[in-house]
């Protein structure tokens, strides 16, 4: 046993690096807010909505360790709660770059808004950004379908597939996805914090001449309250439906792959129409997932499947 391990309390002793980062990425967080951020700034009134998130959070987290010390639970339910949490666990760090206003920390260091770079990118690639070439396509019910795609399915796709492998007694192929998610979630937050960018609906706002017409006006304000402020680059909305597809695809049967297939490709397009994202933004999405599933599968040649022998890989 190395230094490390044998350095750490026994209830972490067992945890695998997926778990660790959701304690070492707030830690991250917080010491660089605190290190370069401005405390007076942090604006409570305006983050109501991420603080009452941080606070559910929280007693959600606290009621499962209690229920798992009590016993109240069956093995299998037991398993599920002590193996699904660290992915709620792990927004909790990036209600904290919101809290916080971690911006206040990359303005402070120095790192120039990169929207103009993304700009340059899609008018090479593309002529003009993709949101710009959508707009043609805008309408009442194209507008509801993304909203529902942007604010819904990017959800229920990683945790709907998390729980469809969990029912099949799938407890490896579990783990590797939410390795999957946690890897591209951490990552891409880390990448918001290297590479700022606010994205086409706010740096260039005025050359848009149809208006969205959103649909689901209250549902979609309380989304933006969560919203850390450079948050593009990577789009985690196209990365995360993307490494769940990719990882799960070949466990699918032919109608989930057909479903997931068409809610990915609706939160990818969601990105974009919404003018959430610039297109550089969707395809450094696209790469990060591909990256995460590569480098899972390079390291799960021993994978087999269900794996109800597995170690309950404790919380």
């Amino acid at each position: 046993m190395s230094l490390l391990s044998s350095a750490r309390p026994a209830w972490l002793r067992d945890w695998p690096a997926d778990k660790f980062l959701t304690l070492l990425f707030p830690a991250f967080i917080l010491l660089l807010a605190l290190a370069f951020g401005d405390v007076s700034q942090l604006q409570p009134q305006e983050n109501k909505a991420a603080l009452t998130g941080a606070a559910v959070f929280a007693l959600l987290i606290a009621l499962t360790r209690l229920a798992l010390r009590k016993g109240w639970l069956s093995d299998n339910s037991e398993w599920l709660l002590r193996n699904l949490w660290p992915v709620p666990a792990m927004l909790f760090g990036y209600l904290l770059m919101r809290l916080l206003r971690l911006e206040l920390a990359i303005d402070a260091l120095g790192l120039p808004l990169m929207d103009a770079q993304m700009l340059a990118f899609d008018q090479r690639l593309f002529g003009q950004t993709p949101a710009q070439l959508l707009q043609p396509l805008i309408s009442p019910a194209l507008t509801l379908w993304m909203e529902s795609a942007y604010l819904h399915f990017y959800y229920a796709l990683p945790i709907g597939s998390l729980l469809w492998l969990h029912q099949r007694g799938e407890r490896a192929h579990f783990v590797q996805l939410r390795k999957g998610i946690l890897y591209t979630l951490c990552t891409g937050w880390l990448l918001y914090l290297l590479v700022p960018v606010i994205g086409p609906g706010q740096w260039m706002a005025q050359t848009f001449s149809v208006s969205l017409g959103a649909q689901d006006g209250l549902v979609y304000d309380a989304v933006n309250s969560f919203r850390y402020a450079y948050d593009c680059f990577p789009s985690l909305h196209t990365a995360v439906p993307w490494v769940t597809l990719l990882i799960c695809w070949r466990w699918y049967g032919p109608g989930l792959r057909l479903t997931a297939l068409l809610m990915t490709l609706s939160i990818t397009l969601s990105t974009l129409y919404l003018r959430y994202h610039y297109g550089a933004d969707m395809l450094a999405g696209v790469a990060l997932a591909v990256l995460v599933t590569l480098s899972l599968k390079r390291t799960a040649t021993g994978l087999v499947s269900p794996s109800r022998s597995m170690p309950a890989d404790c919380a």
